[in-house]
Formats: structure tokens, C-alpha cells, sequence
């Protein structure tokens, strides 16, 4: 059964404005379904075919019809990962005898697509690409290869792991479908590819450098113990400095909560070292797993 998209003459006349003009709207894709519906094809003949459609609900408590064909440029095995996600489409076509508005998401992001385009396009010609902040909705992520995909405008944009944050000990924390806020880094009109940031758009962590000087006392967290890379402290949130210690002092564990005193600091190479002198919380006692042989 399908639901009518308006009942009423005004929602009708908005809905035709809005198509007339080619407006682009924005709907949350509340359901999937396989549909029989008219279908034209490349000779301009109409067959009906089921195809799986998306159900969109759109500002005024308007149904709108995305065949799956229509709502990308490119093939989609499924759909599913898209209901409940809000996307941008123009209405097509509206089907008068049944009160039924069509939609099309491909047509919408080429419109995005091409506005963004154009703004980048200028933007690259005045030395200011990276000025401006984008919303950015993460697409996948390919943890093998570390590259996040992200679609900005209806156009598709890639991020390498390192771009993620500030901190390279910081997993990628994003999950497909969540917004997040980039800079646009380079781009290559011909191939369509846009390479984002999102650690441009955080504040760098290491103007804490700039803040302390040797002597200095301040508290950390042990993230890592390595025989063959050393000992790793936590000082600021992305800041991680090399630590060393003395001999009378016990060995550190991830996890451990030590003082330290700033041995030396470079803000320019991004780099420091600090000598652990304290354990302010105590140090936790690993338990002997023989224990229970001399316990009484």
C-alpha cells in the first residue's frame, strides 16, 4: 500500500512549486521497500517494474518515493544502511491520480555537487582552500589501508588516517553515517577527488609546548611500554612526550598515572622528553599468578 504524499490542495501547490523551481529538499529515508512502479526507460517508454524504493519523510509531513536507481550516481547493493539518514532530493515527478511525489536523490547531489565545485574551484584559485569548514558524513573506512570516506555536498571525499587527529596513537573513532567537521586540503577537478582534514579543524594540542619549559613539574599517563621504543607519557590530551626514569624508580605500565619533570621541550620538531619521578596514585601491584602456593 502506498501512502499518499499530501492531502490537501496547498501541500499540493508546494510540492509543484518546489519541483518547477528544482529545489533541493531534505528528507530522513524512514523505511525501504521493493515497489511496482512506473519506470522509463532510455527509448522513453514506461514499463512498471518492482524496484526497491525508499520511503522519505519530508518537511510537512510529506511522503516522498526515491526509486533505488534514482538515488545514487553509481550501483547500490543495499539500501539498508541508509533508512533513518537524512539526504538531500528534488521532486521529479508528481503522480496526480494517486497523489504521489517522486524523487530523486541523484539529480540533488549533482546540483551540491556542482555548487561545491565551483566554490572550490575559486577557492583553490585565491590560495584559500583550506579556510573553510565543511559538514562531512562518513561513508566507510578502510582500516587496512587507513583512508576514511566521507561525501560532502552529494560529491565523494576521502581522509587519511593521519588527517583523523592530532594524536597518531588515536584510533579512528568514527562509525558510517555520523557528520563531522573537515577542511578541504587539496582537490583534483579533472578526477573529481577532494582530499579532507579533520584535525585542521581541531586546535592543536601542542601549543602545550609552548607553554612549559625544563623543570617544569607536571602530570601525565603512561600509553606506552616498549623494549625496543621506550616508554611513551601522555601529558596533554594528543600530546605524547618520551619518558625515561630513574633506576630506584619501578618500572611503568600503560594505564599508570605518573609526575614528571620536563627534561627538554622542542615546539618546533614537536617533540620532548620528561623524567618520571613519582607515582602520585601508587603503583599497582601486579598479582603473582603462583601467589596461592604461599598464601596461608
Amino acid at each position: 500500500m502506498v501512502l499518499q504524499s499530501w492531502s490537501n490542495e496547498q501541500t499540493l501547490e508546494d510540492l509543484t512549486k518546489s519541483s518547477r523551481n528544482r529545489e533541493i529538499v531534505y528528507g530522513v529515508i524512514r523505511s525501504l521497500k521493493n515497489m511496482n512502479l512506473p519506470r522509463k526507460l532510455d527509448d522513453g517508454s514506461t514499463v512498471v517494474r518492482e524496484v526497491p524504493t525508499l520511503i522519505v519523510a519530508l518537511p510537512g509531513g510529506v511522503n516522498g518515493y526515491c526509486m533505488g536507481p534514482d538515488f545514487r550516481d553509481f550501483e547500490i547493493k543495499s539500501f539498508n544502511r541508509f533508512v533513518g539518514t537524512k539526504d538531500a532530493f528534488v521532486i521529479t515527478e508528481l503522480d496526480l491520480d494517486n497523489k504521489v511525489a517522486f524523487l530523486s536523490g541523484t539529480i540533488a547531489n549533482q546540483m551540491l555537487a556542482d555548487e561545491l565545485w565551483e566554490e572550490l574551484n575559486e577557492m583553490e584559485s585565491q590560495d584559500k582552500l583550506g579556510e573553510k569548514e565543511y559538514k562531512a558524513t562518513v561513508t566507510g573506512i578502510n582500516t587496512q589501508k587507513g583512508v576514511i570516506h566521507l561525501r560532502i555536498q552529494g560529491q565523494d571525499a576521502f581522509m587519511f588516517r593521519s588527517e583523523w587527529s592530532w594524536n597518531i596513537r588515536e584510533g579512528i573513532d568514527a562509525q558510517v553515517g555520523e557528520t563531522v567537521t573537515v577542511k578541504v586540503l587539496a582537490i583534483e577537478s579533472s578526477l573529481k577527488m577532494i582530499r579532507v582534514s579533520r584535525k585542521q579543524t581541531l586546535a592543536d594540542p601542542m601549543e602545550f609546548l609552548n607553554q612549559i619549559k625544563k623543570g617544569d613539574v607536571i602530570a601525565g599517563k603512561i600509553v606506552q611500554v616498549s623494549p625496543l621504543h621506550g616508554i611513551f607519557v601522555e601529558v596533554e590530551t594528543g600530546v605524547v612526550l618520551k619518558g625515561t626514569k630513574p633506576r630506584s624508580l619501578e618500572e611503568p605500565d600503560v594505564g599508570d598515572r605518573v609526575t614528571c619533570r620536563v627534561d627538554r621541550v622542542d615546539s618546533v620538531k614537536r617533540r620532548g622528553r620528561v623524567i618520571i619521578t613519582n607515582y602520585p596514585q601508587g603503583k599497582r601491584k601486579k598479582k603473582d599468578l603462583g601467589s596461592f602456593l604461599f598464601e596461608d
